[in-house]
């Protein structure tokens, strides 16, 4: 299934949103060989993500992922970078969000390891003490007490193992990042 789905995008040609979310599917359920993800993960960023494309990984990145309700008075965010960007950033994105928080909002960090930066988000939480693979009504009750709490993306999005050595191979940006900011487990 990979093999034509490749083939159709080396044309140029987009993906329909049934196409899409089976291959999901497929790929987020383990069904898949890594270089066959790899593979279509390259030739899906080298042609681009129609927003259908994109709208499909993300419906089917939630169906997978774990999710918290925290109960605050007021909005929850998130403030999250997309990362993979090779240049060896500060990570500006939870430094926002400690400020955000120490000034009386309520965020819901989620984040991974950097890749290629100085620091990911995770990487922060971890260093301050934080368990990154804190149950979902733990992290529920430290945003309620504390107005931030973290959602370490690989215990948050379990699937994503199945995914993890095909992005390695492709070794830069690939669909995930976009989705990344935008598969929020609080769904803020």
């Amino acid at each position: 299934m990979l093999r034509e789905l490749v083939e159709q995008i080396s044309h140029g040609n987009n993906l329909t949103i049934d196409q899409m979310t089976n291959v999901m599917n497929e790929i987020l359920s383990g069904t898949q060989k890594d270089e066959d993800v790899a593979e279509f993960l390259k030739s899906l960023t080298q042609k681009g993500e129609s927003d259908d494309e994109l709208l499909a990984m993300l419906n089917k990145m939630e169906e997978f992922a774990l999710h918290i309700s925290p109960n605050c008075q007021g909005k929850v965010i998130d403030v999250c970078g997309t990362g993979g960007d090779n240049l060896k950033t500060f990570n500006i994105s939870t430094a926002a969000s400690f400020v955000i928080a120490g000034a009386g909002g309520n965020v819901a960090k989620h984040g991974n390891r950097s890749i290629s930066g100085v620091s990911g988000s995770a990487d922060i939480f971890e260093y301050f003490g934080f368990d990154l693979n804190s149950e979902p009504n733990k992290v529920n009750e430290i945003i309620e007490k504390f107005g931030i709490g973290f959602m370490f993306a690989q215990k948050f999005h379990p699937a994503m193992k199945n995914v993890a050595n095909a992005r390695k191979a492709v070794g830069g940006r690939t669909a995930f990042n976009l989705l990344g900011p935008l598969t929020n487990p609080a769904m803020v």
